[in-house]
């Protein structure tokens, strides 16, 4: 399509109205000044420089901006060779090659990891879903919710195990997204396509800055997905038949590993699909997202059949709470305010956004139909998303800010390229726009195994016995639903507790996600001095001590001084032990027993994702036997080859002992078998239609 005539002054007043805000950030923020791989770095005299020589020639050369310039093929070449290394070096300091036999031991890593871990598990066993025993009473992995990426995973995993292969993921994950963004773009120009592929490479680097201290793997793999589909959607309107497949593939992957970037994807594509005016490829987009959601039913099944036992806000402790207008409201106006104040900005990928929107405008209306046209909407689009980014919209527009490094990338490429003007001012903006975003070179803490953590707390857990275990979680959120309270800072850097069952088998009293799950028993935790949501000593003691006895919790192990008062103060708790952070206390007389029954004994044995064992000893026929989990409709029960009907008892799974004497009742939740299968049926027929679907080029 021909270039869009604009009024002369556009692209000058564009790109000195960037450069303004690019100043106003320069010198009014010192955000992460204090790491040496941020703009206040090593790069900062290198940073300050360009933007003189950017501003300057802006002035000098205006006559001429808005004009496309040529940089040959050197510079771009140079710029992703910078980038490359840039990306490889980060890399390999946040995540040593010496270190990959061991567990990432920070923040989100070790979570993220342990679900991998226990979601290729049950692929290896031909599910998808199952039942976590051993947190929170168990509850339905179907509503981790964008917490396990184990169909990305389960191929580096099985190959090099675990803790290599989860590394070896990262390595892949990091280094595709440059070459997707080239790959979608290469058909551009090679200027363009090899300039994109630079920037991408600086950018993605920039997560080792945001993800990188998070160890957010998820949103990786959701920015992996969505790329995947931008890439396939490209090619079938090219006229390639493997781009149908190959957007379905990624819309797929999104709904297993991270819903939230399938729905990004989804938003991209409609939008693509307006800005070319392209009717086939908006009936694509419809069809490959209707096959991608029959593919994914077996992962998100349990959550549709039985939706009252899932929450899909994990930002809020009960998001059925009647909606604060005012404050939301207030919180969009927060988001929209941020844009006007540069000195509050960090320098990562997002703020190099807020800092070029204007240039980024301006490209858009005057390359209309081109694809760096395209991706500059797309930039202008996900930042008035990210407006929206409240807790009442749960993570939703929270994550897209992860997609920028990849849309910003062909945007900029096309910023310098098509209003450089001069080659003297695009080499300027190359330079001001690949030093500004920083990252971080600090390597990930790992560990041999979690007794590195803290040997005397970990020996003494694994020590321990009863039915459950209360360990007092160490969030990063909120964990008081009262908006006008926050809980207090967790003294520890890393979410450690999804290792625990590795230590003896044990169940917790506790959860393994960094703050509210997504399922309704969300409030069975004490977290950073609260307990369901409020703070510890709002709870009548005898109600907290009827609640340890309905799950047989004996030990408790806490940290916050408001839960160790509490218990001390209670009456009902001895402080067995103190090393100055955790404290242990012991219920007397508490029931530890698994399985409860009126007469004889029962307990749980043999437990793993899909089952359990309920060894009967004594029984009377007819008695109630009460097994200490939640109690979930998904659930069946078999004793001597015939079904037990289950039923809820005070929340857990109950059943009716079907006759006398000692048995085993067998638990088994169900895999899915079927559903699997045509699922599987389903994605590849929708592949092979949509690859001898009429391809439509552009």
């Amino acid at each position: 399509m021909p270039e869009r005539r604009l009024p002369g002054w556009a692209p000058v007043a564009a790109l000195a109205l960037s450069l303004v805000l690019a100043w106003l950030n320069f010198l009014l923020t010192t955000r992460w000044a204090a790491i040496p791989g941020s703009l206040h770095g090593w790069r900062l005299p290198w940073y300050g420089c360009a933007l003189l020589a950017a501003s300057v020639l802006v002035i000098a050369t205006r006559r001429v901006v808005g004009r496309p310039v040529r940089l040959g093929r050197a510079i771009p070449i140079a710029l992703l060779l910078a980038g490359a290394f840039s990306l490889a070096g980060a890399m390999v300091s946040r995540l040593p090659l010496s270190e990959w036999g061991q567990i990432p031991f920070k923040d989100d890593w070790t979570e993220l990891f342990q679900q991998a871990v226990n979601g290729i598990r049950l692929m290896q066993r031909g599910s998808v879903v199952g039942w976590n025993w051993w947190f929170q009473g168990g509850y339905p992995t179907s509503t981790d919710i964008a917490q396990s990426f184990a169909a990305v995973a389960i191929v580096p995993m099985t190959l090099a195990g675990d803790r290599v292969g989860y590394h070896l993921l990262h390595a892949v994950l990091f280094l595709s997204l440059p070459v997707l963004v080239w790959w979608d773009i290469h058909r551009e120009d090679r200027e363009t396509a090899l300039m994109a592929a630079g920037f991408a490479a600086i950018f993605t680097a920039g997560y080792f800055g945001t993800l990188g201290n998070s160890g957010d793997t998820n949103s990786l793999v959701g920015v992996f997905s969505a790329c995947l589909a931008l890439v396939g959607s490209r090619a079938a309107r090219l006229g390639h038949r493997w781009g149908g497949p190959l957007m379905l593939l990624g819309l797929t992957l999104g709904l297993y590993s991270h819903v939230a970037f399938t729905v990004y994807a989804v938003i991209y594509l409609v939008l693509e699909a307006a800005y070319f005016r392209d009717r086939a490829a908006a009936v694509r987009l419809a069809v490959a997202a209707a096959i991608a959601g029959l593919a994914a039913l077996p992962v998100h099944w349990e959550s549709l059949r039985y939706p009252a036992y899932v929450s899909f806000n994990n930002t809020v402790y009960d998001p059925s709470v009647p909606r604060n207008w005012p404050a939301l409201l207030r919180n969009i106006y927060y988001n929209v305010e941020i844009l006007a104040l540069p000195h509050r900005w960090f320098n990562d990928y997002r703020s190099l956004a807020n800092i070029w929107w204007p240039a980024m405008f301006v490209l858009a209306l005057k390359s209309p139909r081109s694809r760096v046209g395209f991706y500059a909407w797309a930039t202008i689009l996900t930042q008035g998303l990210l407006r929206l980014n409240t807790s009442e919209a749960g993570a939703v527009f929270d994550r897209i800010q992860h997609m920028l490094p990849v849309l910003e990338a062909p945007a900029l490429a096309g910023l310098v390229l098509r209003l450089g003007g001069t080659r003297k001012l695009a080499l300027a903006l190359v330079a001001v726009i690949g030093l500004y975003v920083g990252t971080s070179w600090a390597p990930v803490r790992h560990v041999p195994e979690l007794r590195a953590f803290n040997p005397a707390l970990i020996d003494r857990i694994a020590a321990s016995d009863g039915t459950m275990i209360v360990v007092e979680i160490s969030p990063h959120r909120d964990m008081d639903r009262d908006p006008a309270r926050r809980t207090p800072t967790t003294p520890f850097d890393v979410h450690f507790e999804g290792l625990l069952p590795g230590l003896a088998g044990q169940r917790f009293y506790s959860q393994m996600v960094d703050g509210w799950t997504w399922n309704i028993w969300r409030g069975q935790v004490v977290a950073a001095g609260t307990f369901e949501g409020r703070p510890i000593a709002e709870t009548a003691p005898d109600a907290f001590v009827a609640e340890m006895r309905r799950w047989g919790v004996r030990h408790l192990f806490v940290w916050t001084d408001a839960s160790r008062d509490y218990l001390a103060k209670s009456g009902r708790f001895v402080e067995r032990w103190r090393d100055g952070t955790w404290s242990q206390f012991d219920l007397a007389d508490a029931d530890v027993r698994s399985v409860v029954t009126p007469n004889g004994s029962g307990r749980l044995r043999n437990l793993d994702f899909l089952g359990a064992e309920v060894e009967l000893v004594g029984a009377t026929a007819n008695e109630p036997v009460v097994v200490r989990t939640n109690y979930y409709p998904a659930w069946r029960a078999y004793a001597d080859g015939r079904e037990v009907p289950l039923y809820s008892s005070g929340g857990q799974l109950a059943f009716r002992a079907p006759h006398a004497g000692s048995y085993v009742v067998r638990l088994e939740y169900p895999r899915y078998r079927a559903l699997s299968v045509c699922a599987l049926i389903v994605f590849l027929g929708g592949a092979m239609a949509l690859w001898r679907g009429v391809a439509v080029r552009e």
